[in-house]
Order: structure tokens, then sequence, then C-alpha cells
């Protein structure tokens, strides 16, 4: 007899008591099963398992309602499917899952099985449970970890698809839909590259994810994807292969960052990086580094033909000076624009600052080619530029530098193209130069020249020639000229023609001219008394150092500091100096004479002053240019010019000294123009310090 039959037989009425067998009692007893036997809701039997399910009082357990120890939740259901349990043996037994009572968050479940039995020959239901406790808190446990999993896969600003081995959307997550513009229904069963991958790249990444489906790798990737919108967006994926019970690989698992927004930043500082940012056009990092590609390609194709050209405006600081700073920029933008259209797209214009611009010719099919692109450029420029209401023509000084096997860096192809804009520009300007070994001789002398001449300041190696200027009509000493020589330890005495315009370019123009101011003015003032008290000594001032800031406190301090009176020093400026800027000009030339200086213009008839600006310039004297004096007696209009100087300066109440007289010839027509002073070989060539004061001294 089985143990369900020995429970249907249980108390089953018959015409003498049964007497259960002991062996079947002890196994009911002892099963782990809880066991009950249920008349009408009242407990009549439990075994040991139940009884200690409830405290293991089976006394208070007999007798007492069934119903109440389930879970309040589940009592209603509980006496519905007992209510609907008969004792007739046909009817299959009822199997649920029973949540029964117990402290709060801890309830006990059991697996329940009802069947109908006889009593004692009453009906009743026997009610056999199974402990799933733990099974239902790990299913419970399962179930808030997915629910949680959920949350996060919907809830985070990441895209999640699930994808089959065919790539059809399983699965895709709010965010997802979201982004792609889509609801779930028009998301889920639609193949994932048909739906958002571009077309062009669409065949490509359908036959790459088939032969992941093989593999079962799913590296990450980033690529570009398109919403229902039409929007392309970028997303970092990160992804991984999924597997059936079975082993077989059954799709692919995605989450993927959209970094669209972090890779147009990116690229925005790349761009920003590699362009100027006034312009926009390459700046010097990105020329360089596409003129060391050419240089690359150069190695490997000897036959490879590209230039680099370096541009700088010509006068640039005129447009600055006169429209602000805020125009130039305007101007600078517009000059790129200028460039960037007379050139074709595989070529490369870049500022590198300032007013400084540079071009790469690449796959040039002959030399001719550059030079007709600088043409062209010229041309362009050629048109007024308008900024602020006012037209501006432009004009540049190029170098070019053509591609050669000598050339190790970008950095030297560059520096020759330089040196050959520098040599454009000091030929006169808007036009070009190519460059030759010559130039690149001659800059390694400019900088040896360099260095020598700041070791000159350093150890004091000048030293001052006085010539004389001496009245025409009187035959007789005014004054000299200081005149600066380099006392070179090696090459002797060293004209000015040779380093005065490197002292302007760099800047050592200041101490050069400052020791020669001090200089001269000393030396005429220890010359006294010996020397006449009307002998001046004239000092040129050069372009920079008549825009220096501080020259009038300077002029103030050498005249303090050597005891010479005012009146007996004369500087001198060209006229190009001072017609460069001669608003400021006249405001320096009045503090200058204020100080009881006198002031002279040198070079005169070279600068192309007008008559307006002369008015009012406070100078006391005009040195007119040897080139006029050296035409005299050879015929043409030179005298009549001369003549024109001297009369204009007489009506202006100024002195005359005319420049570079070598002749008797000239003395004699300068004289009979009314030319005062004269100054030149016919008088005396420049004099050492002492030779000088001898010269002038009475004998």
């Amino acid at each position: 007899m089985s143990v369900i039959d020995y429970l249907r037989t249980l108390g089953r009425a018959s015409s003498a008591p049964a007497t259960p067998d002991s062996r079947f009692l002890a196994l009911v007893e002892t099963n782990a099963a809880l066991v009950y036997i249920v008349e009408h809701d009242v407990i009549r039997y439990a075994n040991r398992a139940a009884r200690s399910r409830s405290g293991g009082k089976g006394g208070g357990l007999t007798g007492a309602c069934f119903s109440d120890l389930a879970h309040k939740d589940s009592r209603t259901a509980l006496a519905q499917r007992m209510t609907g349990t008969t004792p007739s043996s046909t009817l299959a037994p009822q199997r649920f899952e029973l949540k029964l009572d117990g402290p709060k968050g801890s309830e006990p479940w059991i697996d329940l099985t009802l069947s109908s039995i006889e009593h004692e020959g009453r009906p009743a239901l026997l009610a056999m449970g199974f402990d799933i406790t733990d099974r239902k808190l790990a299913e419970s446990a399962m179930r808030e970890s997915e629910r949680r999993l959920r949350d996060l896969i919907e809830n985070v600003q990441l895209v999640s698809v699930l994808l089959d081995a065919k790539g059809e959307i399983t699965f895709a997550n709010e965010y997802a839909l979201e982004l792609l513009g889509l609801h779930e229904e028009g998301a889920v069963g639609r193949n994932w590259f048909d739906l958002v991958v571009p077309l062009d790249r669409r065949a490509a990444m359908q036959d790459a994810y088939r032969e992941r489906m093989t593999s079962g790798t799913a590296p990450h990737e980033e690529y570009e994807i398109l919403t229902a919108r039409g929007e392309p967006r970028v997303v970092s994926w990160n992804s991984t292969v999924l597997h059936d019970p079975s082993g077989a690989i059954c799709g692919m698992a995605s989450i993927g960052a959209d970094v669209t927004e972090r890779r147009r930043a990116e690229k925005r500082l790349l761009h920003d990086a590699l362009h100027d940012g006034l312009t926009g056009l390459a700046n010097r990092a990105l020329f360089m580094d596409r003129l060391r590609t050419a240089l690359s390609r150069l190695k490997r194709r000897p036959t490879h033909l590209f230039a680099a050209l370096v541009l700088d405006l010509d006068r640039f600081k005129v447009v600055n000076d006169s429209l602000g700073h805020l125009a130039g920029d305007q101007f600078l933008i517009q000059v790129g624009r200028v460039l960037l259209a007379t050139l074709r797209a595989e070529h490369t214009v870049a500022r590198l600052g300032g007013d400084e611009f540079a071009i790469l010719l690449d796959d040039l099919d002959d030399k001719d080619d550059a030079r007709r692109v600088v043409q062209r450029i010229f041309q362009a420029l050629e048109t007024p530029i308008r900024v602020s209401g006012q037209d501006i023509f432009a004009t540049v000084s190029i170098g070019i530098a053509y591609a050669d096997a000598r050339y190790e860096s970008a950095e030297d192809m560059m520096r020759d193209a330089d040196t050959a804009m520098y040599q454009a520009k000091t030929t006169g300007k808007a036009r070009f130069q190519i460059f030759d070994e010559s130039m690149h001789k001659r800059a390694v002398g400019l900088l040896k020249l360099e260095h020598s001449l700041r070791r000159a300041t350093e150890r004091n190696e000048f030293v001052l020639h006085y010539q004389p200027i001496v009245s025409l009509k009187e035959d007789k000493t005014s004054g000299f000229e200081a005149l600066v020589r380099w006392n070179h330890p090696e090459r002797g005495i060293v004209g000015p023609y040779e380093f005065i315009h490197l002292a302007e370019e760099t800047g050592l123009i200041f101490r050069i001219g400052g020791w020669t101011l001090r200089e001269a003015c000393q030396w005429l003032a220890q010359g006294s008394p010996a020397l006449p008290d009307h002998l001046t000594v004239n000092v040129n001032l050069s372009g920079r150092q008549f825009s220096q800031g501080d020259l009038i406190e300077e002029v103030q301090k050498v005249l303090s500091e050597t005891g010479l009176s005012p009146d007996r020093l004369k500087l001198e400026i060209t006229e190009s100096v001072i017609m460069e800027n001669p608003e400021m000009a006249v405001d320096l030339l009045k503090r200058l004479k204020a100080l009881g200086t006198h002031l002279c213009i040198d070079d005169f008839g070279t600068g192309y002053s007008s008559l307006s600006y002369l008015l009012r310039f406070p100078a006391d004297t005009l040195k007119i240019d040897r080139s006029f004096v050296n035409a005299l007696g050879k015929g043409g209009r030179n005298e009549d010019i001369v003549g024109a100087i001297v009369s204009l300066a007489r009506s202006l109440d100024m002195d005359v000294v005319a420049e570079g007289v070598e002749t008797a010839e000239q003395r004699d027509i300068l004289r009979a123009l009314g030319c005062r002073y004269g100054q030149g070989y016919l008088f005396s060539r420049p004099l050492e310090a002492e030779r000088a004061r001898a010269f002038a001294t009475p004998r």
C-alpha cells in the first residue's frame, strides 16, 4: 500500500475500526512533506513536518482552521479551491503555490496539492505541501534584479539594443528609441543595419556582423548612424555575443554612448589647433606639417616639384597706425581671401603670424607655374580692398624656394623662402625673388655681422669722425657732422653703410645712436675754449631713434651731463623718415626745438614732402641731397632744382647745406645760387677727433 493510498483509507468508515499500519504511519510522520487532513476547513490530522512548521504544537494545530495557516493575501484563493474540491475520486487533484502566514518579510511558501478523501466516512481533503520558500526567495531576488537591470537600461543615457543572429532588433531601450526617433513597434523586428546605417556603409557592416556571428568576436567600435530624422549621430559601441542554452551564438548585445558632440568638439579643437584664429587659414603648424609631407614625397619621387612661398605685406604698419588694429585685422582677413581665390584647392595658404603669409604650391608642372601664381597674386591685389569705408591697396613682397633634394627639413626650406622674401623687400617691395645660394651666403654673412656688431657695442669699438661744414661765402668752418665708424679689430675702420641698416633691424641702433649723441656733444664741449664758440655739431637720428619714446629725455640728459649749449647741437633727420608719419614728426620736432637745439632736414629732395608739411616743420636747415649736387655743371635741370630749394629755404628763413661738394665748379655754382654752406671732399674728408679739432682751430 502506498502512502497516498494509506492516507486515503486512513479513517475510512468500516464495520470495524481499522488499525493503521504502523509502518505507513511512521512513513507519513517522518516525511518531509507537510501533510494535513482537513474537514470543512478544520485540521483533523497534521504530520510532524506540518506540526514543526506551526511551532511543533500538534495539539494546537489539530482542530485549527486550515485557511488560517495561509497568509491573509492568499486565504480567499485557498478557500475557493477548497470549496471546489469534493470527495469524488474522479476529480483531479489541485496543485498550486500557497503563501503561509509568518513574520513579515520572511513568509514561507509551499507547493500544495489538494485531493479529495474520506475521513471516518466523511468527505475530507488531503493537503500535501512541499516547502519552496528558498526557491520563491531566489525567484523574487531574480525578479528584483531583473527589474533593477531593466530600470537601469531604460533610464541610463546609453543606447542599449539586442540583435538576433540576423541583425534584427529584439530589444531597444527608451534612450535608443528616443535617439533614433522611433517607437518600439517601429524598431523591434526591423533589421538594425537597414534601419540606421548609411547606405554607403550598410553592406560592409552587414558582412562584418555575419562574420561575428560565426567567429564570436565583438570588438569595440565607433560608427555613424542615421536617425529617422536623417540626422547623423556618432555612437561608440561595446558589444558582446549572446549564446542560446545549447551554446550556439544567437545574437549580440550592444551598449553605446552617443559621442557626437564630443567628436564635434574634438574636431573643432583640432581645427583650431591647426588654423589661424583670425583668417581661418592654415597656421604655421599645419603648413609645416604639409611641407614635411611634400619633402617626404620628394625623397620617394625625385621628379616631384613644389615650391614654398613666404609673403609679407608692404607698409602694413601704416594701415594699423592710421585706421586702427580692428581695421588692420579686417584687412588681413580680406588679403587671406584674395590669396585663397587665386590658388587651386590642392595648394595650401597659411598665415604665419602678423602680416606674414605662406603658400605651398604642390605638384607643379614646371617652375614657371610658381611665377604665374605670383603674377596672379599681384594682379588680384591691384583691386583695392575696402576696409572701414576706405579703399586700401595691398602690395606684398614674396620669396620663393623650390623643392630640392638638399633640403633635410621643412625649416631649411622656409628659411630660404624667407631669405628670398627679405631680398625682395630690400630691392623695392611689391616684387618677388627666387632663392639662390648667394642669398644664403649673404644671410650667413649678416648673421655673423650681427654677432660681431653686438660684440662691438659691448666692447665700445665705435669711433666718431667729423666732416667739416664750410661757409661758402667766407670759406670758414661753421660746424661738423659727426659720422660713426666701426673700428673693427680685424678689418680696421668700417663705414656706416655696412652696418647701420643691420643696427636698425636688430635695435642695436639705440645703443649706437645714444653713444654717438653723447660722444659728439662731449667732443665739442671739451674742445672749448680752443674751438670757436660759433661751431656746431650735427648728429644724425635714425628712423628708429626718431620714433623711440624717450628721445626728448635722452637728448636733454646728454646736454645736461656734457654741459654743451643746446644751440650748438644740430639734430639731422632724413626727409623720408619724417614723411613716414608727418603728424607725429611735427609734434616731436617742436618738442626737440623747445630744448633749444637746431633741427636739420637731411637728404632734402628725395622724400617727397609736401609744402604744407614743410611749412609746419620747425626746421632750421635743409641739406640738399648729394645726388643733385653731383649733377651740377653737367647740364640738365639740376641747377634749377638746387636753385628752387635754395629759394624755398630762404623764403622759410632756413639755412641750406649742400652735401657731396667735390669740385670747385660745384662750389662756385652753389655760391652763385645763394647756397650758404657746403660739405664734401672738396673741403675735407671726415676727420678723426683730434684732427677735426685742429682743422677748426684758428691759426
